[in-house]
């Protein structure tokens, strides 16, 4: 079955999760924006398990920023509601050690 779905908007924005799921035609295709989605049918064709290796580290790198945006916004609200010296705060010691082997695991 085919579903459109036609837009307004210059550049509409969607989640990786999506994009990944669906194939966008932008009517203000350049020449290598067009070459890339070309090359996207072709491999799906020919090697579909690298087109499911490429969606899945697309979804896997949405996720990891994910994960990362978090981890600075704890950072964030830690730096931000320490007293004191952050050396001898515990729950800022927890959190900045749980961010390093986090990013660690994502480089």
């Amino acid at each position: 079955f085919n579903f459109y779905l036609t837009t307004k908007l210059r550049n509409p924005h969607y989640l990786p999760e999506i994009a990944v799921k669906v194939t966008l035609l932008n009517f203000m295709i350049t020449v290598v924006g067009l070459q890339d989605q070309l090359l996207n049918i072709v491999v799906q064709c020919e090697r579909p398990e690298l087109a499911e290796d490429k969606a899945r580290l697309v979804v896997e790198g949405a996720e990891n920023k994910a994960a990362l945006e978090e981890t600075e916004n704890k950072i964030l609200h830690v730096l931000q509601t320490s007293q004191g010296n952050i050396l001898e705060d515990e729950t800022a010691i927890n959190v900045l050690s749980s961010s390093k082997a986090l990013s660690n695991k994502i480089a």
